[in-house]
């Protein structure tokens, strides 16, 4: 299990599995990653590739108004909804099972897009290229494994990169 680490569910454990693909977001990295993004009142947020919900309900105990949790595992979607429904959010959190290049291509207006792939995720570059391209007035954080590069037609995009152990935190705004 992880923990919320700040905000109104501060201390509130969020359930885990055993799936090898799974690789729930550190408290180390999470507290480096809410603080650069700062302020998050009334922020609608979409979680991608959302496994245990943990960034999505991180972001709404610190004040975003909603989020959209996108995950394409049946697994991981159960247990987003029993993570959801243990902090009593079902009103203020939708799940969308669909692959998140599929949902990408006609996403909703949002504030802020959490990005946690697979380290070894494929389809990076497309993905970047979407994220880019589909938002307006938005923040794009990336959380990659450290060897990410970030192609050059997105590097004007990229306010900030910090490395983290393994871990590459990547803040763009489109």
């Amino acid at each position: 299990m992880v923990r919320i680490i700040s905000g109104c569910f501060k201390g509130h454990l969020i359930k885990t599995n055993q799936n090898p693909l799974l690789r729930p977001t550190s408290d180390r990295v999470k507290e480096s990653l809410f603080s650069i993004l700062g302020n998050l009142d009334n922020q609608r947020v979409i979680d991608l590739f959302a496994g245990s919900g943990n960034l999505g309900l991180e972001a709404i105990s610190r004040g975003a108004e909603s989020c959209i949790m996108v995950e394409n595992n049946s697994q991981q979607i159960r247990l987003i909804e029993e993570n959801i429904s243990r902090l009593g959010l079902e009103d203020v959190v939708r799940i969308v099972k669909n692959d998140v290049r599929r949902f990408l291509k006609k996403p909703p207006e949002t504030d802020l897009i959490l990005a946690d792939p697979p380290y070894n995720y494929q389809y990076f570059n497309e993905l970047l290229n979407l994220l880019i391209g589909k938002f307006k007035a938005a923040t794009i954080a990336l959380e990659a494994g450290k060897h990410l590069v970030i192609p050059e037609n997105i590097q004007n995009y990229v306010q900030s990169q910090r490395l983290i152990g393994e871990t590459s935190l990547t803040i763009m705004r489109v």
